[in-house]
């Protein structure tokens, strides 16, 4: 019999194998390379028998095959029928990003002699792109294949689908291994899916209208309407969904923490791309992680046939770990916390890929292997043909002597059979009879799925899955809700609920007994509540979310949820947040108090802001004892939104009127307590005199810490004349850089032309770290600029102290006077940089400043390779500058005179290139260039003198004399020695000479946020951070080879955010490079985002241990010409070691 079988499997996969070699798929050829994510070669293919020796499983389990090639590969997705045959997708096309007919089909698959592998095959759908989801119920077979939900029914009953239905359409193809997919039936009847973070989709509901703009999502659709909606959104690449006994939801996720448990109206955390507007998003239930963090499909197994220890548990496909994870779940509070145990399954296999697992009809786990040796989408679109095509296997993993299912027909089997059906140890009976009990919707049998939801005396399970059973048939009776709202068991009144907001009833009793609930003890009863009272006519929306909140402890989830539904009320129902708020008790729960500095900001954000309310909640704050930090939060976000003048007229004058007493309050307590500090900063800003005189007064000690620069910004927005003079007088105090930096910047935003003179007065008696502030504040305006380069050409600036950016931003002015006083004293910009000189740049820097040369050998190879055109000290020739003090005003500047002299070329020494009558060409700087003669100084200062009237053609060039390729010219000591001796300030024998800034890593670190940015600037010039987390920030000088800056999440939930403004090449197609790493322990997620635009997420681990930096490149090529602002994220992955490690931020051009 068993040959017979084989025979027939040969057959039957014979044509699609063979398709599939002559279509260019299968095994490529040639040298094998180690594949994204593993750690060496995947090796050959195993057989099935091979891969199934090399398993390992505890004691008393057995794996055992259940089908595999050629009748089965490249399988996606599986689901079971009511006959407990296997339904299975299979995708030739991946990763085909275009939509249209493909080469994928559907497969059935059934053992007909119930002896436990498949034996008949049969192909129902085919002409499928990517079919990446599959579920079967309500007379047909519903399909993801993107951009599609499609509807398949077999009409005759032959096993062929012969009538295919687009249910909704919209979902994209922008990345395939992120498509719709794990189509799974939920408790409440509707048909639920996921889709991945970089797979935007827009979906219309059929029904409704309503337009779906989404990316990475949890979406269901009624099968019976065909009503499309979120029930919630975040994460990364989820695949695969799990419910618990209560019909709670969990997702397995790629790259970020693993398993997530979503609740309606949640948005949890992305792996990438921006969050809307206000949100306030959940995290994950994990803080452990296992293999890698490559996940695919979930289950909740629940079964007899395992013993007890392997029930009630998540078990997960980790694709890069080869293995079936298992995590446990313990409530918290409305949510859960998972904790590891033992892997359940090891392939010791790296082509062994879990794509699917779900319990049999036996009780028994099943696994779908995907199996090949590319795990990651990189690799598959990299090397297409090296995706393994003749693969797939089906595995069952059973305990003992488990026994096999037998035949079955649920289809055939009466309501009542069905309904004794719910009470089975094995959730696969529960689940497939539930659903069809809800198919059938016959009001006998809703009757007595009603009585059995109430029977305090039946098995939890079996009343949960009759409930959901009598959910997904017709609404509930006004009578049912009231007895399921009433119920002694907390999740039934927690499905009642939910029954009643998603029928969205207009029922003043039931709404009343909703409303009531929000006092219920139990947190998932209060959950549902703050979820349905946005959905139910009669229910006090805004007064129950409150209340709700009121009673939310250290609940992680329900003040989340709750604001999610909050927050959209607010600008139409300012009033009856406010009066909840005053109606609580005096001594308010900390759940509020926490979430009012959010509604602070979202009521600011209205069109014309309700400032009266917005005044009475932060004096609430000011008045409540508890509250400093929350207090301290809102008073910077009015701050904020009065320094960008959001916040102006009447506004501001409630705010004035209504704040005044609460905020002098604070005026006399020591000005290190922050609240001290924000309350006088925001009176300031305000104009309060008394707080105008304060701050002046505080300030009068000219120090230059961070709560002297936040008064100094106070008084200036609030346009104070005192401010200049106090201002002139810190900048002139010399205290430390930073402060002095923040007040040049400080200055520069006050619109007098006296600021400017003070800035011009003092420039060049501050610090060399501290003048970049002082031009960049100069170049920010017109009549400020101009004064600058006025300057310049009065000899009162050296212009090598403005550097390339700020020229290029004083040319973006536009301003005609001012173009040419740039061009004729400061020089031309060259528009685009070579991005190989840009490179070298990059790699000089890290090798120059990590490496110690001789300053007195330097000395030797400046006079044998510069001496010809530079002078230095007294010594050489002055074709070139004399850079005793030109184009060493900083490391940097210096690098890029040395390594790219043609970027900015001085408008003293553009070079003149003469063509003679005779042909003779000469270069050389001009020196006379009269209607008689054109002089030109050429290398090793020699004259060449060229009569006018010899002269055929004169060019002015964009090139600079001083030739590029120095690298080349020099061994690389002689470089690092050259750099020892450039980088001096003085001589090697002067005993006061030393390093340039940035020459030298020194390195430091800090806990003090006012010290961050000056750090911060000795790696990444013009980037600066306000909060760092563990061990604050950190200059290394040599991490891995490389200078780095070293920085970490401030918490699980808040990234070190770094920041900064760059000048985006007018070129071909500009990018913006960063150089980063991590721990070599741990890892974590880098975002960069672009005018608050999300434009790359990705997670940061060593690569290995000699090379673990990653430089990355973004195309910014829709910014070009643009000055953008830049947000660097160091984002948790999963709080492990989350260091991150910064080299370079660098704008290239091609």
């Amino acid at each position: 019999m068993r040959s017979s079988k084989l025979l027939k499997k040969l057959i039957s996969g014979f044509v699609f194998a063979v398709f599939a070699a002559i279509t260019g798929t299968g095994l490529s050829i040639g040298q094998e390379r180690i594949p994204h994510a593993q750690d060496k070669p995947p090796g050959p293919a195993l057989s099935p028998e091979e891969a199934i020796a090399r398993m390992t499983v505890p004691d008393g389990f057995t794996v055992e095959l259940i089908a595999s090639e050629p009748e089965l590969v490249n399988p996606v997705a599986m689901t079971f029928d009511e006959r407990g045959r296997v339904w299975v997708t299979e995708s030739l096309e991946y990763p085909r990003m275009s939509a249209g007919e493909g080469r994928d089909r559907i497969r059935i698959l059934e053992d007909t002699d119930h002896d436990g592998r498949m034996d008949k095959f049969t192909t129902f759908a085919e002409g499928l792109n990517i079919p990446s989801g599959i579920a079967v119920g309500y007379g047909g077979v519903w399909v993801a294949n993107s951009p599609d939900i499609l509807f398949l029914e077999d009409t005759d009953g032959d096993d062929k689908a012969d009538r295919k239905t687009v249910v909704v359409t919209g979902f994209g193809r922008f990345d395939t291994h992120e498509l719709p997919n794990s189509l799974t039936w939920g408790p409440d009847g509707w048909l639920y899916g996921l889709n991945g973070v970089f797979n935007r989709s827009v979906v219309q509901d059929p029904v409704t209208g309503q337009t779906f703009d989404f990316t990475c999502a949890l979406f269901r659709i009624n099968p019976r309407t065909h009503e499309f909606n979120l029930f919630a959104e975040g994460t990364s690449n989820p695949w695969g969904i799990a419910w618990n006994p209560v019909g709670d939801p969990f997702l397995s996720a790629c790259v970020i923490d693993h398993l997530w448990h979503l609740t309606e109206t949640g948005y949890y955390h992305r792996q990438g791309g921006p969050y809307p507007p206000f949100t306030w998003k959940a995290e994950s239930i994990v803080s452990h992680k296992h293999q890698k963090a490559a996940y695919c499909g979930i289950t909740y197994f629940d079964s007899d046939a395992y013993p007890k220890e392997y029930r009630d548990r998540l078990m997960m496909g980790n694709i890069h770990g080869n293995c079936i994870n298992v995590d446990i779940l313990h409530e918290r509070d409305s949510t859960y916390q998972a904790s590891p145990a033992e892997d359940f399954l090891s392939a010791h296999d790296a082509w062994f890929m879990p794509v699917v697992q779900k319990t049999g009809p036996d009780g028994c786990l099943w696994v779908l292997d995907w199996y090949d040796r590319y795990h990651c989408y990189q690799d598959a679109r990299r090397d297409p043909d090296g995706i393994d095509r003749l693969k797939g296997r089906l595995y069952r993993i059973r305990f003992r002597d488990t026994p096999r299912a037998g035949a079955f027909d649920l289809r055939k089997e009466s309501n009542a059979r069905l309904i004794e059906r719910l009470h089975q140890a094995n959730v696969h009976f529960r689940e497939i009879a539930q659903r069809l009990l809800s198919e059938r919707d016959q009001p006998e049998a809703n009757t007595l799925l009603e009585q059995l939801v109430l029977d305090d005396a039946r098995p939890f399970k079996t009343r949960m899955h009759a409930l959901w059973a009598r959910l997904g048939a017709r609404p509930l009776s006004r009578e049912f809700l009231k007895s399921l709202l009433a119920c002694q068991n907390a999740d039934v009144r927690a499905w009642g609920i939910r029954a009643a907001g998603n029928q969205r009833i207009n029922d003043p009793e039931v709404a009343q007994l909703v409303a009531a609930l929000r006092y219920d003890q139990h947190p998932r009863v209060r959950l549902q509540v703050a979820i349905a009272a946005g959905k139910i006519e009669h229910v006090p929306t805004v007064s129950t979310l409150v209340d709700v909140l009121a009673q939310a402890g250290k609940d992680p989830l329900v003040p989340r949820i709750v604001w999610q539904n909050l927050h959209p009320l607010l600008e139409s129902q300012t009033e009856e947040f406010t009066t909840s708020i005053a109606s609580l008790e005096s001594d308010k729960p900390a759940a509020v108090i926490e979430i009012l500095p959010r509604v602070a900001d979202r009521l600011l954000a209205a069109e014309k802001p309700d400032t009266a309310a917005i005044t009475q909640l932060v004096s609430l704050l000011l008045t409540t004892s508890s509250a400093a930090e929350s207090a301290d939060r809102a008073l910077q976000i009015l701050t904020q939104r009065i320094r960008s003048g959001e916040l102006s007229g009447d506004s501001l004058d409630t705010v004035r009127q209504t704040l005044s007493g609460g905020l002098t309050r604070h005026f006399g307590t020591p000005l290190a307590d922050p609240l001290t500090v924000s309350s006088l900063e925001l009176a300031t800003s305000a104009g309060i005199s008394e707080a105008k005189s304060r701050a002046a007064a505080l300030l009068d000690g000219h120090s230059v810490d961070g709560p002297q620069i936040r008064l100094l910004n106070a008084l200036i927005t609030a346009g104070d004349r005192s401010a200049l003079p106090i201002a002139a007088s810190m900048l002139s105090s010399g205290g430390h850089s930073y402060g002095l930096r923040r007040t040049a910047q400080a200055i520069g935003r006050i619109p007098t032309f006296d600021a400017v003179t003070v800035l011009l007065e003092q420039l060049n008696t501050l610090p060399e770290d501290v003048q970049p502030a002082v031009i960049e504040a100069l170049t920010d305006r017109t009549d400020a600029a101009i004064a600058l380069m006025t300057a310049v050409a009065d000899g009162k600036v050296v212009a090598s102290t403005i550097n390339a950016n700020q020229a290029r931003k004083m040319l973006s002015l536009k301003e005609e006077r001012l173009t040419d006083l740039i061009n004729r004293h400061w020089g031309i910009v060259r528009s685009q940089r070579d991005p190989a000189r840009a490179r070298l740049i990059s790699q000089m820097r890290n090798t120059l400043r990590t490496s110690a040369g001789n300053p007195v050998a330097g000395q030797a190879v400046f006079r044998k390779v510069c001496a010809q055109c530079h002078k230095i000290y007294g010594e050489g020739a002055d074709v070139g500058p004399d850079i005793t003090r030109n184009g060493r005003a900083s490391f940097e500047q210096l690098l890029s005179n040395v390594f790219d002299p043609s970027l900015v070329i001085g408008s003293s020494y553009q070079a003149l290139t003469v063509v003679t009558n005779e042909g003779r060409v000469v270069t050389g700087l001009p020196i006379e260039d009269s209607p008689q003669r054109v002089t030109l100084k050429v290398q090793g200062d020699k004259m060449e003198v060229i009569a006018r009237s010899d002269i055929d053609e004169v060019v002015r060039s964009e090139l600079s004399l001083m030739p590029e390729g120095l690298e080349k010219q020099l061994k690389p000591e002689e470089l690092i020695d050259l750099f020892a001796y450039l980088t001096l300030t003085g001589p090697p024998d002067d005993p006061n000479a030393r390093p340039l800034p940035g020459a030298r890593i020194e390195e430091q670190s800090s806990n003090n946020p006012p010290e961050f940015t000056a750090l911060v600037a000795d790696i990444l010039p013009g980037f600066a951070t306000e909060k760092s987390g563990v061990d604050g920030v950190a200059v290394l000088s040599n991490y891995n080879g490389r200078p780095a800056l070293r920085t970490h999440p401030v918490s699980r939930n808040e990234p070190c955010r770094l920041h900064g403004s760059m000048t985006v090449p007018d070129s071909r197609k500009p990018v913006l490079r960063v150089s980063i790493a991590a721990d070599h322990r741990g890892d974590w997620q880098l975002v960069v985002r672009i005018n608050g635009t999300d434009k790359l997420a990705s997670i940061i681990r060593s690569p290995s241990a000699m090379n673990r930096w990653k430089d990355i490149e973004i195309d910014l090529s829709e910014y070009r010409g643009q000055t953008v602002r830049i947000e660097l994220l160091n984002k948790a992955n999963d709080w492990s070691y989350e260091f991150g490690y910064w080299n370079a931020v660098e704008m290239l051009a091609e």
